[in-house]
């Protein structure tokens, strides 16, 4: 199920960022058309999912460290 989350998530954002480029982007003077929106928002999920993939391995390395630590603190 985690998996279908990620996947709904990211398609629903791909779809909002998309239309937000296409149509934000021509008020601060930038032509774009839709295939230029999509590429924007396509280098964007891109980074996103990079980057939540890489806070997520952060947090489970780390926070079980931490959780060690701290049952140390408390067992001690």
């Amino acid at each position: 199920m985690s998996l279908v989350e990620v996947v709904t998530s990211t398609l629903i954002g791909f779809g909002v960022s998309l239309w937000a480029n296409y149509a934000v982007l021509p008020l601060f003077g930038f032509k774009v058309k839709l295939a230029e929106s999509f590429a924007i928002t396509l280098v964007f999920t891109v980074i996103s999912i990079v980057r939540s993939y890489l806070v997520r391995r952060f947090f489970a390395v780390y926070l079980k460290r931490f959780a060690a630590w701290c049952q140390e603190l408390y067992d001690g």
